[in-house]
């Protein structure tokens, strides 16, 4: 029953926002590159891949339920903008809108990744400026309401955590650089990825929460952690601060297809994926900037392992942070460790190519095919050739268990939304190899459904939690 809750609760938030618009009618559109889908209207958005399998929630008639949120002195609303511009060769589709005297930008871009190049990432973007004469309390929340595939439930792996089923909050410093939602956490055969911005545009708070707790226009929903996420949604969040006349501020979120390249040839399966691309040149011109990624090791078998391992192969000139090799006495059944790697690179004069190996083993199933990463280091000018220190015995760090819910169990959990019929035949799989993710309507119209509506839609919403 949530995929006709949540239906109706779609159209009765662009009832209400309709009659506010008074003769503007909806505009339903679609923004396209080679990878990923957009369709858009003038408050939401979906996602789809280049397949029509969704990344993100939608209705039979491609209306979604991911939004914005702009707070201005305490009062909070959706973002909404009637003016829709697209520029096609640019992929971009940009509005505009006012609240309370703040005057917002709403920007939709397809973007190329930092892993592959591939314009398979959408960055939702609102801008804010004031131009009135008084200084104004202004924040901001970027939602996305995940579905893979046909998974409205949809588990995540977020960076430095791991496999998360639950709901939880990060603030400030804590906040994770990425995260990555799935169809499935075992099997998975479609992959959703995500990051913040970072620096001074970063969030304040980034909640991964349940849809219904987190759909509202309140500008900081209160997370019930650790709770299960059932229906689940990420919302990146800026705080209210002062903005003053004259200044403007940009609020961003980035989501769009993901990979995990996965070796599973025994009971212990390795996974891992790529969080940063190739070595990139600091703004000094001295030396490169870190490059990240992530593996992790699960038991698919039906007894514990033992002396589990994950460790890196680095090549010369290349560095970790911390240990090369973490390591756990026991790796129960169904259970999952995850480790985020930081590496360097020491500067080079002439650019080359390197490659960086992830390796795992337990006592039963001896090693597993390692996954392969290949990073390009680019030359610096006066650089001297890279030295490999020698290595150094490490004591090796000891991983938090987290315990992966049964295939069978997540089947069962799993809501559909959409009786669309799916073309499964452009799936990839995830065994020994890359899983890769990558009518306009009159308002007045919607006023009738609204009208008649409005109140069956709280009540449903308020059970459906």
């Amino acid at each position: 029953m949530n995929k006709l809750f949540k239906r109706i609760s779609a159209v009765g938030i662009a009832g209400m926002l309709a009659a506010s618009a008074a003769v503007t009618a909806f505009a339903t559109d679609r923004l396209s590159s080679d990878k990923i889908i957009l369709d858009y209207e003038n408050t939401n958005f979906t996602l789809y891949n280049a397949a029509g399998e969704r990344l993100l929630f939608c209705t039979s008639g491609s209306s979604g339920t991911s939004m914005s949120v702009l707070g201005v002195d305490g009062s909070s609303s959706y973002v909404y903008t009637s003016d829709l511009v697209v520029n096609q060769e640019n992929l971009t589709v940009t509005g505009h809108g006012t609240l309370k005297g703040i005057d917002y930008e709403r920007v939709y871009t397809l973007r190329a990744n930092s892993v592959t190049g591939d314009k398979d990432t959408l960055e939702v973007k609102i801008i804010a400026t004031n131009n009135t004469e008084e200084a104004h309390e202004v924040g901001s929340r970027i939602f996305f309401d995940t579905m893979v595939e046909d998974n409205d439930k949809a588990p995540f792996r977020i960076a430095g955590v791991g496999a998360v089923t639950t709901r939880m909050q990060f603030e400030g410093a804590n906040i994770p650089v990425s995260f990555q939602a799935f169809d499935s956490l075992e099997n998975p055969k479609l992959v959703g990825t995500g990051s913040f911005a970072t620096g001074s545009a970063a969030p304040d708070i980034v909640q991964f929460d349940n849809y219904w707790n987190a759909s509202g226009s309140t500008l900081i929903p209160s997370v019930s952690v650790g709770v299960d996420l059932g229906d689940s949604s990420v919302s990146s969040i800026w705080q209210y601060s002062t903005l003053n006349p004259g200044e403007s501020r940009v609020y961003r979120a980035f989501y769009g297809l993901g990979s995990i390249d996965v070796s599973k040839d025994s009971d212990l399966v390795l996974g891992a994926t790529k969080i940063d691309g190739n070595f990139t040149v600091n703004e000094e011109g001295t030396g490169y900037n870190p490059v990240r990624l992530t593996s992790y090791i699960n038991n698919s078998g039906l007894v514990d392992l033992t002396n589990a391992e994950m460790s890196l192969t680095l090549p010369e000139g290349v560095t970790v942070e911390g240990d090369s090799k973490v390591t756990f006495d026991k790796l129960a059944v169904r259970t999952e460790k995850q480790n985020t790697w930081t590496l360097n690179a020491a500067p080079s004069p002439v650019e080359r190519t390197v490659e960086v190996t992830i390796n795992a083993k337990s006592t039963e199933t001896g090693e597993v095919t390692p996954v392969v990463y290949s990073y390009v280091i680019p030359a610096i000018q006066g650089a001297t050739e890279p030295t490999t220190e020698e290595p150094t015995t490490v004591e090796p760090t000891t991983v938090v268990e987290t315990t992966v819910a049964q295939p069978d169990t997540q089947a069962a959990t799993s809501a559909t939304k959409d009786e669309a019929t799916k073309d499964t035949a452009t799936k990839s799989e995830a065994s020994n190899g890359t899983v890769k993710t990558g009518e306009t309507i009159p308002a007045f119209a919607i006023l009738a459904t609204l009208i008649a509506g409005i109140g069956v839609v709280y009540v449903l919403r308020r059970r459906a939690k």
